[in-house]
């Protein structure tokens, strides 16, 4: 995972400085449904959530998105949370005045915890997101992330788990490209 970073910090800089089209930062509210598979029943993760993006054109961008949330509703005595790092493309429609759709799919690692009667227990598991969104500009460089719903599939000790992720909160943007 850690030459996955690499590898993105890379994609990043060369996109920047090769064009330096645009740049966003965003920070957002993050509600993930998390199915555990195997007859369980699944559970709540609410938490945050950061992403920044490199556009290469006026719609593509490389996007690395980072989050973390805490598992709630578990007993008394007992804790758990969910880290995820993704990282891959997205398409946004412009020409739609203030308002800007869009689609990515996203891939990199998901990190579980949980710690119960003094014990804790970590996992890492392949994380793939599909999905989308809208952005809503608010001025020239900040927008509201009115929503973003993926799809997230992890596999978790054998068992595959198809968990759906929501987003929303704001983006800061920044560059020549057009918005």
């Amino acid at each position: 995972m850690r030459k996955l970073c690499v590898l993105f910090g890379f994609m990043l800089v060369v996109a920047a400085s090769a064009k330096a089209q645009n740049f966003e930062v965003g920070g957002n509210y993050q509600f993930v449904r998390i199915n555990p598979g195997g007859g369980a029943s699944g559970s709540n993760c609410q938490g945050a959530a950061g992403s920044a993006a490199v556009g290469l054109n006026n719609w593509a961008s490389i996007v690395g998105d980072f989050g973390g949330c805490k598992i709630t509703g578990m007993p008394s005595g007992s804790s758990g949370s969910q880290i995820n790092y993704l990282f891959g493309p997205r398409i946004t429609a412009r020409g739609y005045g203030r308002f800007s759709p869009f689609v990515q799919t996203l891939f990199g690692g998901v990190h579980d915890s949980a710690t119960a009667a003094g014990l804790t227990a970590t996992a890492n598991s392949f994380g793939w997101t599909i999905g989308g969104g809208a952005d809503f500009a608010v001025t020239k460089h900040v927008a509201l992330r009115a929503i973003q719903f993926d799809y997230l599939y992890t596999h978790f000790s054998g068992t595959r788990q198809n968990n759906f992720r929501i987003q929303s909160g704001l983006v800061y943007r920044w560059g020549s490209g057009k918005r």
